[in-house]
């Protein structure tokens, strides 16, 4: 008599071992798929993390930047004679406290730009998605075994991984600003004491409110560099100038040593455009300019390309303080700049401003053994003349 034999599981026979084999097998592929997966979701998040550190470093760099510029203005000056060397501190140092908050690391940041006001960073994720065993080449392989190039992941595991890694660009926009002077003569000409300075429509001097000021300088991502490189200098050295305007630095190669005195760097700077035109309303932050109409003897400074007399002085102390010191373009201002200490002219130093005049209508450097560097009138040249009798001088730095 033949009984039929009642299986354990659902089907019965090799059908149901060819079943548990097959399902146990899709388990092991789901398995594998959802590794997978998960190591591109990791992947993905570290990408995303390192993009939006180094988007924040990116905005971080030129924060000091901004700093300076803001601080110009509400002082009365134009502001855009902010660089980045008058920072004091460098990029990097400034990416790295932003990368830091967000858990990435800074490889590289450079800055573009004349003022270097464009910021590139490039930035990785401080942990790492480790490799398997079976992915490292020889070399890895090596490194893990003497604990060389290791990384570590979200666990604290340390290994041979890879890091997210991203870039990012921003830059500095700074406002229009329009400067309004208390006699309309010197509202013509743009030299004289400043009344007051609109920038977008804000007043920002005088008694500018700081917070309304420094959201008119926008820091924003961008697509690219700035195609002018950035040489850390406020000064135009890269050429030697054309035509009757030559840099003397430029010319021989032998700029400002680093280690003068500031004084000493106030005479080097201003000796580097000896035999340079005067022009009535010449001269800025970064060196000669063609001149303005029309001075108090009626000469036309557009037609000459240099510096008046205190578009020199400003010029060197700017170059001297690494743009610091930021003068108005007026004896007046110069002056009476709070930063500036009165001397007695008979302790003159080389580098102290003398003004000529009560109120003063010339400037000069003291150059040292009764001499003093200076641009004289329309007509002549920047030279080194011997020191007239001095009204007032200052100290500055």
């Amino acid at each position: 008599m033949l009984r039929r034999i009642r299986s354990a599981g659902r089907y019965g026979g090799d059908a149901g071992v060819a079943t548990s084999v097959l399902v146990m097998g899709m388990a092991v592929v789901l398995a594998a798929g959802f590794l997978a997966f998960g190591r591109i979701a990791q992947a993905g998040d570290m990408r995303n993390q390192a993009q939006i550190g180094a988007d924040a470093a990116a905005l971080g760099t030129l924060a000091p930047l901004r700093d300076q510029a803001v601080n110009l203005a509400l002082t009365g000056l134009d502001p855009s004679a902010a660089g980045y060397w008058s920072v004091g501190a460098s990029p990097e140092a400034a990416a790295e406290k932003f990368a830091d908050e967000n858990n990435v690391r800074v490889s590289e940041v450079r800055l573009s730009g004349m003022t270097g006001d464009t910021a590139m960073v490039k930035a990785a994720t401080k942990w790492c998605q480790l490799k398997n065993e079976d992915e490292l080449t020889a070399k890895e392989k090596d490194d893990l075994r003497n604990r060389r190039n290791l990384c570590t992941d979200s666990t604290g595991e340390e290994g041979i991984g890879r890091s997210g890694t991203a870039s990012a660009v921003a830059k500095m926009f700074t406002p229009q600003c329009t400067f309004d002077y208390w006699d309309p003569d010197e509202q013509a000409t743009g030299l004289g004491p400043v009344r007051r300075v609109i920038c977008d429509g804000v007043q920002v001097f005088p008694n500018g409110d700081r917070d309304r000021v420094t959201r008119l300088f926008k820091i924003r991502l961008v697509d690219d560099e700035d195609p002018v490189a950035y040489n850390g200098m406020p000064n135009g050295l890269g050429s030697g100038g054309s035509g009757s305007v030559v840099n003397q630095c430029a010319k021989t190669g032998d700029k400002p040593a680093e280690d003068l005195s500031f004084g000493a760097a106030v005479v080097a700077w201003a000796l580097c455009w000896l035999g340079t035109e005067y022009a009535w309303g010449g001269g800025n932050f970064s060196g000669p300019t063609r001149g303005i109409c029309c001075s108090p003897g009626g000469y036309d400074g557009r037609n000459y390309f240099g510096f008046d007399c205190s578009g020199l002085t400003l010029y060197a102390v700017y170059q001297a303080s690494r743009g610091r010191i930021a003068l108005g373009h007026y004896t007046g201002n110069q002056v009476a700049d709070p930063r500036g200490t009165a001397v007695p002219t008979n302790q003159l130093r080389p580098g102290d401003l003398l003004f000529f005049g009560r109120p003063p209508h010339h400037v000069a450097i003291y150059y040292g053994d009764d001499k003093m560097v200076e641009a004289p009138q329309t007509g002549d040249v920047v030279r080194v003349n011997p020191l007239r009798p001095v009204d007032d001088a200052r100290r500055f730095g």
